[in-house]
């Protein structure tokens, strides 16, 4: 599927993951606002490769995921 197969893939992550690693040199807290970041984050992965001095934070949830359906 054209603009998410080609930025899948571990080629793809490790370049960016070291950048982060190189670059994070400080405690930063990056929160999730939408639900959907929540479980992306998840089910990618994301959380386990990102170095220790990265916390993400589950925020508050953007308008689509809090408001009820009716």
């Amino acid at each position: 599927m054209k603009y998410i197969d080609e930025f899948r893939g571990e080629e793809k992550a490790k370049p960016l993951i070291e950048e982060i690693r190189r670059t994070a040199d400080r405690l930063l807290r990056i929160m999730e606002v939408c639900g959907t970041h929540t479980v992306s984050i998840a089910r990618y992965g994301i959380r386990k490769i990102l170095p220790s001095n990265i916390e993400l934070v589950s925020g508050p949830g953007c308008p689509v995921c809090v408001t009820a359906n009716r």
